[in-house]
């Protein structure tokens, strides 16, 4: 691969690490909001979340066509690494520091991905738990008939002789 194309798969790589690192103040972001049960604002930062995303997908594409060019195939960083590291010492650094870069700020975004996911799930935990506080409220009390048709009321159980009159 000659330097100008080298270039050009950097760029793609740059702008990819870039993509990850704007994506971790909107996973951080989510993860304030959902723990000060902020939801309104979830959707607008979805949005962005969704739209950093396909940006990312994006230059995915362009790196997986420009390596199925060159080497027939999709090329993980590592192939990367691997292939043009034996053409050119400069090449391998450089990919190296790469993709250094491109685990640690994925291992960041996994982790607040993760939180997240568990703050949403207590979320909905919460949430079921005062709709079935609410359904059984409103709900209504016909179960508190005996056989004989008159309500079961425990006040009596205070007294000392219990007896229908």
């Amino acid at each position: 691969m000659d330097k100008i194309e080298f270039k050009k798969l950097l760029k793609i790589i740059d702008d990819e690490i870039s993509a990850y690192e704007e994506l971790k103040p909107l996973f951080e972001e989510k993860k304030e909001l959902l723990k000060h049960s902020k939801s309104g604002d979830l959707g607008e930062l979805d949005n962005k979340i969704i739209a950093k995303n396909n940006v990312i997908t994006k230059l995915n594409k362009s790196r997986q066509r420009m390596s199925l060019e060159y080497f027939n195939k999709d090329c993980t960083m590592s192939d990367l690494i691997e292939l043009l590291g034996n053409e050119n010492e400069e090449y391998k650094e450089q990919l190296t520091t790469r993709k250094v870069k491109i685990c640690k700020i994925l291992d960041e975004l996994t982790l607040l991905n993760n939180q997240n996911v568990e703050l949403l799930k207590h979320g909905i935990i919460i949430t079921n738990k005062m709709l079935e506080t609410i359904i059984d409220a409103f709900a209504p009390q016909g179960s508190n008939y005996n056989g004989a048709g008159k309500t079961d009321t425990h006040d009596l159980d205070m007294w000392t002789v219990n007896e229908e009159i």
